[in-house]
């Protein structure tokens, strides 16, 4: 009877131990649960919080993004850019305001590359840390540098007094869209960051040497090519120069021009001072031709002008890279330049009014003197200089333009483009 009471006993307190046991793991598990619970929700807590910080972040930083894009497009207008290109959507992201952004800075400091470039000779040297700091960009010291080079700063006056008083005037709006077209070179000058270069404006009949600032260190006219022979645009440098220069005439020219008038009289080759070269690079005695064969498809031959005063290319030839057998010269014919105002009619390559002062400067020196084009020497070889550092040539086509009193010219467009159209 006694065992059977202690195994009650021992029953019972085992069961009130189990139960103990069991009640304090369940008042513990549920203090665990609440526990988690809790810190769970202090963590959705803080990342809704974070997440609404960083959207306020990101809708702030959308909306400064915006308001710098308004200003930066605001200037661009200013100065001729067409901003259309970069007008934001309401659902635009922030990275696409960015890229916006980016492009407007690019176009406002160096402009688009102009399509009716034929070669493009000069690498660009773009301030990339400028374009990827728009809010310092587009403050008035970094603007005000901008607009350092002269008649790009009063190009930019006349197009906005010219926009202010056109109203709907067809003429105004043909006018500014011309001027944009300047305002748009000058602006890509800028991706090459010259100290001085040579500028060629075909419809001006002009070439000015310029330095940063747009001051003209050296301007004179020009004898472009004929309207049926363009002088095609580049970007390009002088290589070196030479004196007393043979010309080695084009083909075409030699062809079309020169062949009929060989045939009918071989005094012809004399009178100009020309050779008859052929493959090996022998002169050929014009008067052991068979001429009688001879046609503008059998014609074995390349046609050379000796050097000497009577040259086309006068006594003096800047060898620019480029392709296209484009280069500026001297000219035989130097008095084209005061008997008439034509300062279209070559076969496509460049004379120069001053070819001893543009030799002087590019060569950083006086290497010829005033005697050097009156004393022109007889049996003289081409001699090839050495310059000491490439020196930037354009070659452009704006037929709006600041001349040298710092007037607005609207100029003849002698090749009918459409640019001037």
């Amino acid at each position: 009877m006694e065992k059977r009471r202690v195994g009650i006993i021992v029953a019972v307190v085992l069961s009130l131990g189990i139960l103990v046991y069991f009640g304090w793991q369940y008042v513990t598990d549920k203090a665990a649960r609440q526990k988690q619970e809790q810190a769970d929700k202090a963590a959705r807590q803080a990342e809704l919080a974070a997440r609404k910080a960083a959207e306020k972040e990101a809708r702030l930083a959308l909306a400064k993004a915006i308001q710098t894009l308004h200003r930066a497009n605001q200037y661009a207008d200013s100065v001729g850019v067409d901003t259309s290109r970069y007008v934001v959507r309401a659902s635009a992201s922030k990275g696409q305001v960015d890229t916006l952004l980016t492009r407007v800075l690019t176009e406002i400091r160096y402009g688009k590359k102009p399509s009716d470039l034929a070669f493009s000779g000069l690498k660009d040297k773009l301030d990339s840390a400028w374009i990827h700091n728009p809010e310092a960009a587009i403050e008035p010291e970094s603007l005000a540098k901008l607009s350092a080079f002269g008649p790009y700063t009063k190009l930019v006056g006349y197009y906005n007094q010219i926009r202010k008083e056109s109203g709907k005037n067809s003429a105004t709006s043909d006018s500014l869209r011309l001027i944009r077209h300047t305002l748009n070179f000058y602006r890509y000058i800028n991706r090459f960051n010259p100290e001085q270069f040579v500028l060629v404006n075909i419809p001006a009949g002009e070439l000015n040497v310029f330095d940063k600032t747009g001051q003209r260190l050296l301007p004179m006219q020009v004898i472009a090519g004929k309207p049926d022979r363009q002088t095609p645009l580049m970007t390009t440098y002088i290589q070196n120069i030479v004196m007393y220069p043979q010309w080695n005439v084009p083909r075409n020219i030699a062809l079309e021009e020169m062949l009929p008038r060989m045939k009918r009289n071989l005094a012809y080759l004399t009178s100009q001072n020309l050779e008859l070269i052929d493959d090996k690079g022998h002169e050929v005695n014009p008067e052991k031709v068979n001429w009688k064969t001879i046609s503008e498809t059998n014609f074995p031959y390349r046609v050379r002008q000796a050097s000497g005063c009577d040259n086309s290319l006068g006594l003096l030839k800047f060898n620019l890279a480029n392709p296209l057998a484009i280069y500026l010269h001297d000219t035989n014919s130097r008095d084209l330049f005061t008997k008439t105002t034509d300062r279209w009619r070559s076969h496509g390559c460049v004379r120069v009014q001053k070819p001893v002062e543009l030799a002087n400067l590019v060569l950083g020196e006086e290497a010829f003197d005033d005697k050097f084009m009156k004393e022109c020497l007889l049996h003289q070889k081409p001699q090839t200089l050495p310059i000491p550092k490439r020196f930037p040539v354009f070659i452009t086509y704006n037929v709006a333009d600041i001349d040298e009193s710092g007037k607005l010219r609207f100029y003849k467009d002698v090749y009918a483009t459409p640019t001037g159209n």
